[in-house]
């Protein structure tokens, strides 16, 4: 992570006219996903903050888990474990821009300020408050056979 990938363009984000679903990652953006209450955690902990300033950029819900936007490239240092980097290339779901609500964990927790959170300031933040919760509470990947 350097400090270029802070002022990376946000062109290639998804805009309030993309439809829902399933979606190609990048370029020019990745993707952080987190456990909800893990993402609670690190939303409050953020909160309050100038939009200027603020680490946090857009915050979606999906299936359980909590999404946020980064520049390319953001993958080092690695994210703590229950945590999941999806770089360009990837996939991921989004739901629609009108469904504000990630109450029944589907839809647009944050839409305020610039698409994409600050890596920089926003990875002690995640790296901390992950080390924090119980085991129970980060999900262990299982591996399949």
């Amino acid at each position: 992570m350097t400090l270029a990938t802070l002022t990376r363009s946000t062109t290639a984000l998804p805009s309030r006219a993309d439809a829902p679903g399933l979606r190609q990652v990048g370029p020019g953006w990745e993707v952080l996903l987190m456990p909800e209450p893990l993402a609670r955690l690190v939303t409050r902990a953020l909160a309050g903050r100038p939009v200027k300033v603020a680490a946090l950029g857009w915050v979606f819900a999906h299936a359980g888990q909590w999404g946020i936007f980064l520049p390319e490239m953001s993958d080092d240092p690695a994210w703590p474990p229950g945590t999941t980097y999806l770089a360009a290339g990837g996939s991921v779901t989004l739901p629609p821009f009108s469904r504000r609500s990630a109450e029944d964990a589907w839809g647009w927790v944050r839409l305020d300020g610039s698409p994409l959170s600050r890596p920089l300031l926003l990875h002690p933040v995640v790296t901390a408050l992950a080390a924090d919760l119980p085991p129970h509470v980060s999900p262990v990947l299982e591996s399949r056979p």
